[in-house]
């Protein structure tokens, strides 16, 4: 009778440990930590997130950290260099698709209307990319998803390598050389500054380039602007980056001017294009894939 008693005691007592042990883990994959956001706001986040929502352009970024969203934005365009045609995509302001995936860290946009509605189905951190440069956004993506380190350490890698690059094709094509990136459409001509996509941030950030003077002063804050067809020489730097639906120069009456025809990087053959999806996006993954077609294509001029 002794012996089954004890028997009975040391079976309560292992099932009593089981039930704590899973208790425990139970409650480490519920820990939260506080976020800051760039306003100061005090968001409680999972530790480790697991079923992040990604509504903005940086798939890119989650990717390159081995995250894995449970779905992102649908409004931008599939990218070859992200590879995600078969990922997941629901409309950023339909709170209710975002609710059924279950979420439990939402990132999001500052934009967004129904930030405060998305805020109720998981933890929601709305971010402002362009205060941030390409680094510190992947850094800060980092710290969402609790891999902070990995992050700092892969955007000193591609600063390093976009530093480097950049001095081995200002050697070909000389350091002082300026720069515009001009989406040249068929009705309208819009320019885009530093760390707005279109490659922006290998050219600018990563290169080390400089905006034409006159473009520089007359770019808004937004670092985006439409440009009269009259100011297009006026604007237009030693080398034209024009990003196109196909990867080639457009097809239109405006590249069939003569205002095209007389700019000094047409008629000196310093045109680069490259298709729009791809140059769309901005995290470490689209900016190092960018670099490498600049690059190949700007180490041939003065050859």
């Amino acid at each position: 009778m002794k012996k089954l008693l004890c028997l009975i005691l040391c079976l309560t007592m292992f099932i009593a440990a089981c039930g704590n042990h899973d208790k425990s883990n139970s409650n480490t994959s519920e820990e939260k930590r506080t976020y800051t956001t760039d306003d100061g706001k005090e968001i409680q986040i999972p530790q480790h997130p697991k079923r992040v929502l990604d509504l903005t352009a940086n798939y890119g970024n989650f990717k390159k950290l081995g995250v894995k969203p449970i779905a992102i934005t649908s409004l931008f365009p599939n990218s070859k260099y992200l590879n995600m045609d078969k990922v997941k995509k629901i409309d950023p302001e339909d709170v209710e698709a975002a609710a059924k995936l279950k979420p439990d860290l939402i990132i999001t946009y500052k934009e967004n209307k129904n930030n405060k509605k998305l805020a109720k189905i998981a933890p929601t951190v709305p971010i402002k990319v362009q205060n941030m440069d390409y680094k510190e956004t992947h850094i800060e993506i980092g710290k969402l998803v609790g891999k902070e380190v990995k992050a700092k350490k892969q955007a000193r890698a591609l600063s390093k390598k976009l530093a480097e690059d950049g001095q081995a094709i200002k050697k070909q094509i000389g350091k002082d050389k300026t720069f515009s990136i001009m989406d040249v459409q068929a009705k309208d001509i819009y320019q885009f500054g530093p760390r707005f996509g279109r490659g922006s941030e290998a050219i600018y950030e990563g290169f080390g380039f400089k905006e034409d003077a006159d473009a520089k002063a007359a770019m808004p804050k937004d670092k985006f602007m439409k440009v009269p067809k009259e100011k297009f020489n006026d604007y237009s730097g030693d080398y034209l980056m024009i990003p196109s639906k196909d990867g080639k120069q457009p097809n239109n009456d405006f590249v069939k001017s003569d205002v095209w025809k007389n700019n000094e990087a047409v008629k000196n053959n310093n045109v680069i294009y490259y298709t729009m999806d791809e140059a769309i996006y901005a995290d470490v993954i689209s900016i190092e894939k960018q670099a490498e077609v600049f690059k190949k294509e700007l180490m041939k001029k003065n050859e």
